[in-house]
């Protein structure tokens, strides 16, 4: 249960890769070392005490809705939230278990609605909104947390990210919930280092094999010289340093190739706008792919 004890010292903050829905089930050496990775980090958490009152998770797939514009924040107050089967491919065909993938878990109303009043008084726009939990949380959870050995017993908040490319207004963010750390929250940045569809499309659709292997060795080259310069930045000791650093990347040819939308990249600024000058230490063994880096970072 959630302690009631406020903690001595701010919580940890951290970002996760969460990966897609392939973690649960593919038998990859380097999906396996990515599942090993998050169950150590979901250990970490476990351990905490006193206990947290809440995990503020940010999601690469909860980016606030365009309707409220580019300068609001949404907060999940939903009472049950249900999960989301909300993948990018289509697996009815292939593998139609995963739409039967569930992860139980607690929510806390109570808790998101005080969430949503301390960034409100941060002078953040925040509205409320009502959906279910996306892939981007219960896939790592589930992971991280196995249901039959190590259930998560502290409830998650769910808040969103600000629609949109400012990604400046990231760090705002995450620094308008750096108090709650204080306060019995832990949060975690939800996304991917590198994230680029298009780039592992373009390695897909090569004409030749021998195309394909010249396509893929470039990706790769790609994705490993940004991850490369990210934790460069991120690993910078002052968050004034850090948060430069980070937006600095932007201006990376790699930066567009590793991020042709921003969503898996914005959790980590979040993250990083939440730790302040907490010391940064990347966790687990490394794994980058042509198009995709599973990072994770602990920030404490």
């Amino acid at each position: 249960m959630p302690s009631t004890i406020e903690p001595t010292q701010p919580y940890p903050a951290y970002f996760i890769g969460h990966a897609g829905v392939g973690l649960l089930f593919s038998e990859s050496s380097n999906n396996k070392t990515v599942q090993a990775n998050l169950r150590e980090i979901g250990k970490e958490v476990l351990s905490i005490f006193p206990r947290p009152k809440a995990i503020i998770v940010f999601s690469g797939h909860f980016e606030a809705g365009e309707i409220h514009g580019p300068g609001v924040i949404e907060v999940n107050v939903k009472r049950g939230t249900y999960i989301q089967h909300d993948f990018v491919n289509d697996f009815h065909d292939t593998r139609p278990t995963v739409y039967e993938y569930d992860w139980p878990h607690t929510d806390a109303p109570d808790l998101a609605l005080q969430v949503w009043e301390h960034l409100r008084k941060a002078g953040i726009k925040a509205k409320r909104v009502e959906r279910g939990v996306d892939h981007g949380v219960w896939v790592p959870f589930k992971v991280m947390f196995p249901e039959e050995t190590s259930p998560l017993d502290v409830p998650i908040v769910q808040v969103s990210t600000f629609h949109g490319y400012d990604l400046a207004s990231q760090i705002l963010l995450g620094e308008a919930v750096r108090e709650l750390r204080h306060n019995g929250y832990v949060i975690i940045g939800s996304g991917m280092a590198v994230h680029s569809f298009a780039s592992i499309a373009e390695i897909r659709e090569a004409p030749t094999d021998e195309e394909r292997e010249a396509r893929r060795a470039k990706v790769l080259a790609e994705s490993k010289t940004f991850d490369r310069y990210l934790r460069q930045a991120v690993t910078k000791r002052s968050a004034k340093e850090r948060s430069e650093a980070l937006l600095k990347l932007e201006e990376l040819f790699e930066f567009k190739r590793s991020h042709p939308t921003v969503e898996h990249f914005t959790p980590l600024l979040v993250t990083a706008g939440a730790a302040g000058d907490s010391e940064v230490e990347p966790l687990g063994a490394d794994v980058v792919e042509p198009g995709m880096s599973y990072l994770n970072l602990r920030f404490a």
